[in-house]
């Protein structure tokens, strides 16, 4: 299996399918995973894609076949090590020329994001599958937003930034219980704990308040589902008028998982968009 060394000496597993004939390919997609998932989760992306596209995908670090992390940093926000890893796998595997990305996911989602606005001369698309605009990309912040019930999420922002403390005091105690095994490690004071985890939570809430991703002026597809408990379909709404170049398809039926679930459907419009531009 192949793998490369990330710059803190970690072995992630990426995959170069049709890396070795790219002069016949159609061009080259970058897959990016979300969290608590891998790059096998596009199987049936890969499937279809592969008859014309270079297809590279790579586990992040503490994901799939990927490395595990020897020491886990609660307040280390993860999104700045996989741009950088995506960055420095791209530069190993010798790509040139302008590639697609498409993101599952927040995290995978967001990476696309930022990806587009760091390196806009490199992207020749983006597609976001059940995306949106959170900051999850740590420990603390993903139980943070796993705690929330569907109807906090649909409002994010409108609900979570006027009455963040409010919430914070109803769920810092299950913070505490999910990162109980960590901490015991750690040699912090309960008053240290709660302040790291109301820096995390307060920070999340001002990155998305200031994130904008109005610079992405790449042919934009973004795909919600209407039965999406993780990423509300209102996120994808909020994407498709902040990104200017960008068209939205909400399916009905479907959930979070649609690209694995409703592969057929979710490859037709990914075919149809490339194809169009």
């Amino acid at each position: 299996m192949p793998f490369f060394k990330n710059q803190e000496g970690y072995n992630l597993y990426y995959e170069d399918i049709n890396g070795e004939t790219k002069e016949k390919t159609e061009g080259t997609i970058i897959l990016l995973h979300g969290f608590a998932s891998s790059a096998s989760f596009f199987k049936g992306q890969i499937k279809i894609l592969r008859k014309f596209y270079r297809i590279i995908a790579f586990d992040a670090l503490g994901h799939g076949k990927s490395d595990i992390s020897k020491s886990l940093n609660l307040s280390k926000n993860l999104r700045h090590d996989i741009i950088r890893d995506l960055e420095d796998l791209l530069l190993y595997l010798g790509v040139t020329e302008k590639y697609g990305i498409i993101g599952h996911s927040l995290v995978g989602g967001m990476i696309a994001q930022l990806y587009c606005s760091k390196h806009p001369e490199e992207i020749k698309f983006l597609i976001l599958l059940n995306s949106g605009y959170i900051m999850i990309d740590n420990v603390i912040r993903n139980i943070f937003y796993n705690l929330l019930p569907y109807f906090i999420r649909m409002n994010f922002l409108e609900v979570v930034a006027n009455s963040v403390e409010d919430i914070l005091d109803k769920v810092i105690p299950y913070i505490l219980t999910s990162i109980a095994e960590t901490i015991n490690g750690m040699k912090l004071s309960r008053d240290e704990i709660l302040m790291l985890i109301e820096d995390q939570i307060f920070g999340m809430i001002t990155e998305i308040k200031e994130y904008d991703p109005s610079n992405i002026q790449c042919p934009t597809l973004i795909i919600g589902g209407r039965l999406d408990n993780f990423a509300p379909e209102q996120m994808s709404e909020e994407l498709n008028k902040k990104i200017p170049n960008s068209r939205l398809e909400i399916l009905d039926m479907a959930g979070h998982f649609a690209p694995a679930q409703r592969q057929d459907e979710i490859n037709h419009l990914i075919c149809e968009f490339i194809n169009s531009l």
